[in-house]
């Protein structure tokens, strides 16, 4: 049904979701990204997520609306980004409904996703470094 795990190395926490679900499976999920997320967030406040979704097909209003609610509380752990990878138009649009936040996208390939999100791990390194002091 799930798998989650935090990769230190590349700052993301990796979930695959797959499966028609109901409320409980939402239930241990839930769980399961709370430790997670409080895990990574011990090491750093800024990881983001990936969320490889290929074998999850639309689900219950009920439940999606459950799994929207996952999403809210876990972008309160982090200030990175989270990238949802689908794998049909149809799970799309049912995701961009749901997952509404300025920092969660949608995507159709893996590649589209981690492009993004290492754009902003990119955009944090400069942000560390700083502004390039004028010339001369």
């Amino acid at each position: 049904m799930f798998h989650v795990e935090y990769d230190p190395r590349a700052n993301c926490l990796m979930m695959k979701v797959e499966g028609f679900w109901n409320a409980d499976n939402v239930v241990a999920l839930a769980k399961e990204v709370g430790a997670k997320a409080n895990q990574a967030k011990a090491i750093r406040d800024d990881f983001n997520v990936i969320v490889e979704s290929f074998e999850f097909p639309v689900q219950a209003n009920d439940v999606a609306d459950l799994l929207a609610g996952i999403m809210r509380g876990g972008m309160t752990l982090t200030s990175g980004r989270t990238a949802v990878v689908v794998g049909s138009q149809l799970n799309r649009a049912q995701a961009e409904r749901t997952l509404v936040h300025p920092r969660v996208r949608v995507f159709l390939t893996m590649e589209e996703a981690q492009a993004w999100v290492a754009e902003e791990a990119d955009l944090a390194s400069a942000e560390q470094v700083g502004p390039i002091p004028p010339a001369g």
